[in-house]
């Protein structure tokens, strides 16, 4: 009985642990989620309207950047996350650039005129 109480501790705070560990990676995987999804809503609205809200783009990106990386930060193991945090990042920058093309594209057409 006297080795009963000291073990039942010891499990308590390991299912503790684990609980709290398992709670962050679904934060980190609620966060990631919305991070992917969000990238692929801006990219499948097409360029013309993200020429024209560019700022309210990019703010939206920087915001959901900031929070991914603040809980992907509290995880140890990273690498599920990078599989689908890369591909979205990389996405994403492909099609700013696309746009800061046309933003100049459109500039010059502008002064030429």
């Amino acid at each position: 009985m006297k080795n009963l109480i000291p073990l039942l501790g010891f499990f308590i705070v390991a299912i503790s642990f684990t609980s709290c560990k398992s709670d962050q990676y679904k934060k980190a995987e609620a966060v990631t989620y919305n991070y992917v999804r969000y990238i692929d809503s801006v990219t499948n609205k097409g360029s013309s309207n993200a020429v024209k809200d560019w700022n309210k783009i990019a703010k939206g990106f920087e915001k959901k950047s900031n929070a991914l990386n603040i809980e992907i930060d509290k995880l140890e193991d990273v690498k599920i996350f990078d599989n689908k945090i890369n591909p979205a990042t990389a996405k994403y920058e492909d099609f700013r650039d696309l746009i800061f093309e046309k933003k100049l594209e459109k500039e010059k057409n502008l002064t030429s005129k």
